[in-house]
């Protein structure tokens, strides 16, 4: 069976496994899909803030694909505080934001 990653409509706040790497777009909105990862679970629709939370870290370059030893993608935060922390701290330290968000 091939290979199926997750792609995100931050949008529409939906997911969508596809087998093939290439730009696909939601059904409902026609915007294109983020590719969010092979270990993605998507939130409820109605969790804005765990939304909030995806979209951060997908537009700081983090996803969520299995590492080679198939132990998961790594730490990620879950809320938005913990997101508001990391950031911070990114700015206060000049740390890049995508390994402020992926540090525990």
């Amino acid at each position: 069976m091939p290979h199926r990653s997750a792609h995100v409509c931050l949008h529409c706040r939906v997911s969508f496994k596809h087998s093939a790497h290439r730009e696909y777009r939601c059904p409902r909105c026609r915007r294109a899909l983020l590719l969010a990862g092979d270990a993605f679970e998507a939130p409820p629709r109605r969790d804005r803030d765990a939304w909030r939370v995806l979209s951060v870290l997908l537009h700081a370059g983090l996803d969520f694909r299995q590492a080679c030893c198939g132990c998961g993608p790594g730490y990620r935060p879950r809320s938005l505080r913990e997101v508001r922390e990391r950031l911070t701290y990114a700015r206060r330290t000049g740390v890049p934001a995508s390994r402020a968000l992926a540090t525990p």
